[in-house]
């Protein structure tokens, strides 16, 4: 791959999934950017709904962003795929930047919808279909397909080799399945989404239990949990997240909305949380 990018940052634009944490924005639904401001590095993963307001609001300018990763077709990680390409291809008037996304994103499939539609999927200058197994490289950054178990049967994860630090991915909406280790072993950060708190399962998606048996199974230097759902939010993340940490011995964090984690030798979080919306009348 060349010289190393010299600094990474992880930046959570929203860690909210699922119905009713979106409907809502009890916790945002933004999605996920890496970043390398020097090397030119500018990926968003899983543009939900608001992605393209908060970007804005965080200062995170979205003409600057290069490639714009979709895992699967629903709409808490697909919503603000469209606007960011627009941005990302300048106002439509230039062929620039990459689109990697699942079939379903892509064509639809059985039981979802394309996403994207056709008039946007022309505007990137490349466009991948992400299915497991791929590899293919973007801005320097060695990227791996992984498989996800989920409603949508085309659901990706992205692995993310970045010369220099070592490894992360990202794990979307999925349940555990057997074989987990293959795709998401030998990393230094592994982002899971966790929707759903322990001993409340939900078929196709991750509970705090799930989450366990993959960090176990995967052993990472560092997990974070996201994507939670309302019943995760009124659980506690943090507290979720120091049941993972107990059970499995991986330091585990629970990402909060403007979370910034720094890849270096270290890595370091920081970024303030941002005060949850008291919607106390709506859940009663």
């Amino acid at each position: 791959m060349g010289k190393g990018i010299r600094m990474l940052e992880v930046i959570f634009l929203g860690t909210g999934g699922g119905r009713f944490a979106t409907i809502t924005q009890r916790r945002r639904t933004g999605g996920i950017r890496l970043i390398s401001e020097h090397d030119k590095v500018n990926i968003h993963i899983d543009p939900g709904p608001g992605a393209l307001i908060y970007s804005l609001e965080m200062g995170l300018d979205p003409q600057k962003i290069r490639a714009i990763f979709v895992s699967h077709s629903h709409l808490d990680h697909a919503n603000d795929a469209e606007p960011l390409i627009e941005a990302m291809s300048e106002g439509t008037t230039k062929r620039r930047g990459v689109l990697v996304a699942a079939r379903s994103v892509l064509r639809g499939n059985e039981v979802c919808e394309s996403s994207i539609s056709k008039y946007h999927q022309a505007m990137p200058e490349r466009v991948i279909e992400a299915t497991v197994g791929a590899s293919f490289e973007v801005d320097r950054i060695n990227v791996t397909v992984c498989k996800a178990v989920h409603s949508d049967p085309d659901a990706v994860g992205f692995r993310f080799e970045v010369k220099g630090f070592g490894s992360l991915a990202y794990m979307p909406d999925s349940e555990y399945f057997s074989g987990v280790s293959s795709f998401y072993s030998g990393l230094r950060l592994l982002i899971l989404s966790v929707l759903r708190p322990s001993g409340q399962p939900w078929e196709g998606h991750m509970t705090t239990d799930d989450a366990i048996k993959i960090i176990s199974e995967t052993h990472p230097e560092m997990a974070l949990i996201t994507h939670f759902g309302m019943q995760m939010i009124l659980k506690g993340p943090e507290r979720e997240a120091e049941l993972i940490e107990k059970k499995t011995g991986v330091p585990t964090r629970a990402a909060f909305d403007g979370m910034r984690v720094i890849l270096g030798k270290e890595i370091t979080i920081g970024g303030k949380m941002r005060r949850e919306r008291d919607l106390s009348s709506f859940l009663t």
